[in-house]
């Protein structure tokens, strides 16, 4: 057991490390003994909600304001997680109210509140590139499948299949 502190937003296991979003700031563990996760660094922001996804060299974390998380801040962060001891800032993009948040290969889908879903071309992972937002819906939370993409929303769950020329088609 290890004691990571309170106000833990997410827990998100990827390869050999697992990243931890607090609401002050962003821990990263080794998993290479799963029992006893080792410490390896730790990415400090303002006082937000912080959900947070990783793929190979970088981090993507979203901070909000106007909750009981505190701060002031509505943006994705983007950090550089080569050196893992020493993550830091490469890119920041403003949002209205973001939340959870989702990678499924060159994509980065993000739960803006009443603002809609923001999908992210992540070609460069070190600059996502707003390509669209779903909106009509207040988006919570987004787990991106492989087959679909299943976003809580107010009042339930909308799920979205995966079509050509980066087309989200809403199902059943």
């Amino acid at each position: 057991t290890r004691e990571v502190g309170f106000d833990v937003e997410t827990i998100y296991p990827f390869k050999d490390k697992l990243f931890i979003g607090s609401r002050n700031a962003m821990y990263i563990y080794s998993l290479q003994d799963p029992a006893k996760p080792d410490y390896l660094g730790t990415a400090s922001h303002v006082r937000a909600c912080d959900p947070v996804v990783a793929d190979n060299d970088v981090a993507y974390v979203t901070v909000r304001s106007g909750s009981t998380c505190g701060g002031a801040i509505n943006a994705l962060i983007v950090y550089d997680i080569q050196n893992v001891t020493s993550p830091y800032e490469v890119a920041r993009r403003e949002m209205n109210n973001p939340w959870g948040l989702g990678i499924r290969e060159n994509r980065l889908y993000v739960c803006d509140g009443n603002a809609g879903l923001a999908v992210y071309d992540i070609t460069n992972l070190q600059d996502p590139q707003l390509l669209k937002k779903i909106t009509g819906e207040t988006f919570y939370d987004v787990i991106a499948t492989e087959d679909v993409l299943v976003c809580m929303i107010d009042g339930g769950t909308a799920l979205y299949e995966y079509g050509s020329n980066d087309e989200l088609t809403q199902g059943a």
